[in-house]
């Protein structure tokens, strides 16, 4: 079963002791949107969003998108 990304994002951020911000930075994308993922109002992202949460995650675009519900 595929995880929920919000989940896991808030989780990897917490371990690593990130704020939204500092990883929206390595992710290249806004806090808006690492914020609403978290939250779960957004039901998909767009694959350049997703490649850059993969980079920021150490993973690859194929990783990330068989992993998540995205």
């Amino acid at each position: 079963m595929k995880q929920n990304v919000g989940i896991f994002i808030k989780e990897y951020r917490n371990q690593r002791r990130l704020s939204q911000t500092e990883f929206a930075k390595r992710a290249d994308v806004t806090q808006t949107i690492i914020s609403n993922l978290e939250r779960g109002q957004v039901k998909s992202v767009t694959t350049t969003h997703a490649a850059g949460i993969a980079r920021a995650m150490g993973m690859t675009i194929s990783e990330f998108m068989e992993k998540f519900e995205v």
